[in-house]
């Protein structure tokens, strides 16, 4: 049985208010996800805030810059102590993971060496679920996201993250890979049955992304609209069909 409080993260974009009416002791989602934007209106200090409220923030910061302000981006974060951080792979840039000279290493070996230091997971977003395969194959030089995935898992892997966004889809093909087994997948693009795929492009239910070896699925409007509780109750009967739900 999939505990859905482990595995569920929130993606909270709404209101302070209605984000902080929502963060109840009796709820069982304890994983939320706050974006660059909430952050921005709210302010870092958030971050610290949500996880002093026994709650786990995954800061998703998407940070996409030169190594240098990559790291000074990434600083003010890590004084928040997030419980996870993320930049785009796109960052990567020497392909250099030692060197006396820091400068030299790889902007993602740098990123993911400073969250380490502070006791944070380093992420990083693949390819955008959003995108769909032939905007993906326009902007890759055609490659199809399954490949251009799997370029960025390499680099990650050299570079000493932990976890990496990606698409379901591409979870399969990581997880086809022993070599891929340190680093835990985070997975927007979850749909339950019937829901539609608004602004994702590659999408799959909560149950299908577990069983493709996802560890951690990225859940937005089918928790956000309406009842939050009822909603991850929904959500839970969808990742345990054979014990309708946990018994939340």
């Amino acid at each position: 049985m999939t505990d859905a409080s482990d595995v569920v993260i929130w993606s909270a974009d709404v209101e302070e208010e209605v984000l902080d009416e929502a963060l109840t002791d009796d709820l069982p989602l304890r994983l939320i996800k706050l974006d660059r934007l909430g952050l921005t209106r709210m302010g870092l200090h958030k971050i610290a805030a949500v996880q002093d409220r026994g709650f786990k923030v995954f800061a998703d910061a998407k940070i996409a810059e030169i190594p240098d302000k990559v790291l000074e981006i990434a600083k003010l974060h890590l004084v928040h102590r997030p419980w996870m951080l993320n930049v785009m792979a796109g960052i990567c840039s020497t392909g250099i993971w030692a060197h006396e000279d820091r400068k030299k290493v790889d902007g993602l070996k740098r990123f993911a060496d400073l969250c380490q230091i502070t006791g944070t997971r380093p992420c990083a977003v693949t390819v955008l679920t959003s995108k769909s395969e032939d905007m993906v194959l326009d902007e890759f030089n055609g490659r199809m996201p399954e490949e251009q995935v799997l370029f960025y898992a390499d680099l990650l892997l050299e570079a000493g993250f932990t976890d990496m966004v990606c698409s379901p889809r591409e979870a399969r093909l990581i997880r086809d890979n022993e070599e891929f087994d340190a680093l835990e997948l985070n997975c927007p693009g979850i749909r339950l049955p019937g829901s539609g795929n608004d602004d994702q492009a590659r999408v799959e239910t909560p149950l299908a992304a577990i069983a493709a070896g996802v560890n951690r699925v990225v859940i937005g409007r089918d928790l956000t609209d309406g009842d939050l509780l009822a909603n991850f109750r929904r959500v839970d009967a969808n990742l345990n069909p054979d014990h309708q739900g946990s018994g939340l």
